[in-house]
């Protein structure tokens, strides 16, 4: 995703640079150079290539000033009049008080050729894109859905099935039983044939424990390789996040899987399931002793409500970030931000480079990415979010004591506080931290201030629902 960002530099202004309007949101600035603006960093740097240089007939340091001017000149000028450009901008959009987006941009509509051989005074123009005007409440004329995910023993039984199945040993199968994986060929059929334009999957799979419908499991059941099963999908799984994982296709298209279909086997994995033992106790659980089959479940349900608690969490998270983005409108200048968009991307490598053509189906993206950060960063900056060191060191110790120590700190802070250290290096890992507290400040801060719709739910429900 392309990166926006605010740069302000707070430093005298000394250039004579000129702004105009050119649209909502969009500035032109006209920055005029003179001569003796740059000419004595030009001289200086002159004089450096002449010490420094090594020309056939003449000692070092020794190149009349005129050669060295004649073969560097027109190259110095442009790299010191360019260095000129990008600190004069700086300080004129911090004098200014600008709030921008992206960076300033070359005028190509206005600008004209620049000729640093022979020009002493120089006129550029550059484009500057301007932070929209945010006014949000957020409080209880807000309205959000909150799911709680209700969960009972048959979660449990699933969980501990699919790890058993997944610590399982696996073979090849001759007939299809309850619990086998069936990988084949899926066709849309009518009429009893294929239809040429149906939907087509090559790359079909299925549990036969998922399917719901008694009737269709019969039809699988038994079957071997070669063998073909007509059958409705749809009513197969009666769930449509099965039907998804199921069919493997975008979402939208299981609204053509309500008929029917024909399956070809083309494989049959059986599954001997892990056996109930402390092997594969502490296989699951490295960091607890755990000794029985109890113990196990017991910890499996904590995980299962942890793990739904954080689905629900990020669920209402994202609807909050899409109900703000739609909530503000925040207009934007789409013109400059496409062609700086462009522009940045052209120096991308041939196979990562997007097209005119691409941006305009994918800018609807870039735009509501760009809304939700001037969103958050108004929030963050209103309500004093900021993300500090001691809390990112705090949590890298949380995250490295549970871990490494069972979450018992006691007689390992040197250790802690060494490992925190090097991770604090790591910009990246600083990077994804400081997004998860943030986001767990946000979601907590929506919660408080939003008017709460709460439902409770089965998991399946919730699937459902979030499609």
């Amino acid at each position: 995703m392309v990166q926006f960002f605010l740069n302000l530099l707070p430093n005298p202004l000394s250039m004579n640079i000129t702004q105009s309007t050119v649209s909502d949101l969009t500035l032109q600035l006209t920055m005029q150079i003179v001569e003796s603006d740059y000419i004595n960093e030009v001289n200086k740097t002159l004089a450096q290539y002449r010490r420094k240089a090594n020309v056939p007939g003449f000692r070092p340091g020794m190149v009349p000033a005129g050669m060295i001017k004649k073969m560097y000149g027109e190259s110095v000028v442009a790299e010191v009049v360019s260095n000129l450009i990008g600190q004069e901008l700086e300080k004129y959009i911090a004098q200014e008080g600008l709030a921008t987006l992206g960076q300033p941009m070359p005028d190509t509509s206005i600008q004209q050729q620049i000729d640093f051989r022979s020009d002493k005074d120089f006129t550029f123009y550059y484009l500057v894109g301007i932070k929209p005007n945010i006014n949000l409440t957020i409080d209880q004329s807000i309205e959000a859905n909150y799911s709680n995910i209700l969960f009972d023993e048959e979660d449990v039984d699933q969980y501990l099935l699919d790890i058993r199945r997944q610590m399982g040993s696996q073979s090849d199968g001759e007939h299809i039983s309850l619990g086998d994986l069936v990988n084949g060929e899926l066709y849309q059929w009518a009429d009893g044939k294929r239809l040429e334009a149906g939907f087509t999957n090559l790359n079909a799979s299925l549990q036969t424990d998922s399917i719901q419908d008694e009737s269709t499991l019969n039809l699988f059941i038994g079957k071997i390789k070669g063998d073909a099963v007509v059958f409705n999908p749809n009513a197969a799984f009666q769930n449509r996040s099965k039907l998804v994982a199921f069919v493997g296709a975008p979402v939208e298209q299981t609204a053509d899987l309500d008929a029917d279909y024909e399956f070809v086997v083309n494989e049959i994995k059986h599954t001997e399931l892990a056996e109930m033992n402390e092997k594969l106790f502490s296989a699951i659980y490295q960091d607890a002793a755990i000794f029985s089959e109890e113990e196990l479940r017991s910890r499996i349900r904590v995980d299962i409500e942890q793990t739904y608690k954080a689905q629900s969490e990020r669920t209402f998270f994202n609807d909050m970030i899409q109900k703000l983005i739609e909530l503000t409108n925040l207009n934007l200048p789409d013109d400059f931000l496409k062609t700086w968009i462009l522009e940045s991307n052209a120096r991308e490598e041939a196979d990562k480079r997007i097209t005119p053509e691409q941006l305009e189906v994918q800018y609807i993206y870039y735009r509501d990415t760009l809304r939700w950060q001037l969103i958050e960063e108004y929030i963050v900056v209103n309500n004093n979010m900021m993300i500090t060191e001691d809390e990112l060191r705090g949590r890298i110790k949380e995250i490295l004591g549970l871990q490494a120590f069972g979450g018992d700190m006691d007689g390992n802070e040197e250790i802690l506080n060494q490992i925190t250290d090097s991770v604090m290096k790591n910009k990246e890992e600083v990077k994804k931290l400081t997004d998860q507290i943030l986001e767990q400040k946000l979601t907590s801060f929506f919660k408080e201030k939003v008017k709460l719709n709460e439902m409770s739910m089965r998991y399946d429900d919730f699937k459902e629902m979030i499609i």
